[in-house]
């Protein structure tokens, strides 16, 4: 788990950590368009790390109004949400979601 605190610049130590791993999920309760996600997509291209990532966040799109918890888990974004999105990443037979 790698807290983001400053999600830019992206840490340049960053992609060696991803690379010593299986894979790799963010999660951001912001939009994943040019998001953290989509910052840490650049990185580990530019790096050359191929592991398999997963973006998790909102979609660049009108979101109705309701309570927080039911619109999270309406987009994969509560626990039980991130926990299928790990387990589902790590069943993957995909080499890296970098290259499709």
């Amino acid at each position: 788990v790698v807290d983001a605190r400053f999600a830019k610049p992206i840490d340049p130590d960053l992609p060696a950590l991803v690379q010593r791993h299986r894979a790799a999920l963010t999660l951001e309760d912001g939009t994943v368009t040019g998001g953290f996600g989509s910052a840490v997509l650049e990185a580990l291209s530019a790096a050359g790390v191929t592991v398999p990532v997963r973006v998790l966040g909102l979609p660049d799109a009108f979101i109705e109004h309701g309570p927080q918890a039911r619109l999270l888990s309406g987009f994969g974004l509560d626990a039980d949400g991130v926990v299928e999105a790990a387990r589902s990443l790590l069943r993957r037979d995909t080499e890296s979601a970098l290259a499709g």
